[in-house]
């Protein structure tokens, strides 16, 4: 097995977990980390991840900005102004020196794990994430301490029911009132590819949507995998629906 880790998610949570409020006086706090302690506890958990394969994992990294800022100018603009936790940048090249780090020109990591867990490169690939959007990668999926496989057909219907609802977290509208359980009535029981597009394209209509609006937010919630991605020229194959 080769595990594919979310670097992203593991050094930002890796980070916050570590900050401390240090308490002077009564009135003065200020908040402390030390990079000592993020790198430990990241190290602590990769060696948890390698009791299912001991090999060198690979990190997973963004970089920024994505294709998707290209085609959606407000994609993630919610979290513009949040403070991000401290030492954050000094770990993330830390992180990348230590491990086998691995970004291609504007993806994010999701995009990363998704292309390398579809391709041929590596033997038995699990992405290690906790990030509901990669249910929508056909691949063996660790989240959260459970190992999962993620078939083609369980990939595709979890990407229609976010192009359904839409990915708040993101900044991805979808369609208003319409959320996880919703969005499971209106795919019904459609099976194929064609069945669900069919279904997500008259949620649409019905919600006074365009069909351009249903492609845009597809787009923008598909994890690419392999075979959508040039790493010649770093173009993105975006998404077609099959007429």
């Amino acid at each position: 097995m080769t595990l594919l880790i979310d670097a992203d998610w593991l050094i930002y949570s890796s980070c916050c977990a570590c900050e401390q409020d240090f308490r002077w006086d009564e009135n003065l706090h200020t908040l402390h980390l030390d990079e000592r302690d993020a790198m430990q506890l990241i190290e602590d958990r990769v060696a948890q991840y390698q009791i299912i394969s001991p090999g060198n994992p690979i990190m997973c990294f963004s970089d920024y900005p994505t294709f998707r800022h290209g085609i959606y100018q407000d994609y993630k603009a919610n979290r513009l102004g949040k403070r991000k936790p401290l030492g954050l940048k000094n770990i993330r090249e830390r992180v990348a020196k230590e491990f086998h780090a691995i970004s291609f020109d504007g993806l994010e990591g999701d995009d990363v794990m998704g292309l390398l867990a579809t391709g041929q490169k590596y033997d038995n690939p699990v992405i290690v994430s906790p990030d509901k959007d990669m249910r929508g990668v056909p691949c063996t999926l660790l989240a959260n301490d459970d190992l999962e496989l993620v078939t083609r057909k369980k990939a595709d219907r979890h990407w229609m029911l976010q192009t359904l609802s839409g990915d708040k977290t993101d900044n991805v509208e979808g369609l208003v009132g319409v959320g996880p359980v919703t969005a499971e009535k209106l795919l019904g029981d459609a099976e194929t590819m064609e069945e669900m597009w069919a279904k997500v394209h008259a949620a649409y209509v019905n919600k006074k949507k365009t069909y351009a609006d249903a492609i845009m937010t597809a787009r923008l919630t598909r994890i690419l995998r392999d075979g959508e991605y040039d790493h010649t020229t770093g173009n993105v194959k975006l998404w077609e629906p099959t007429l």
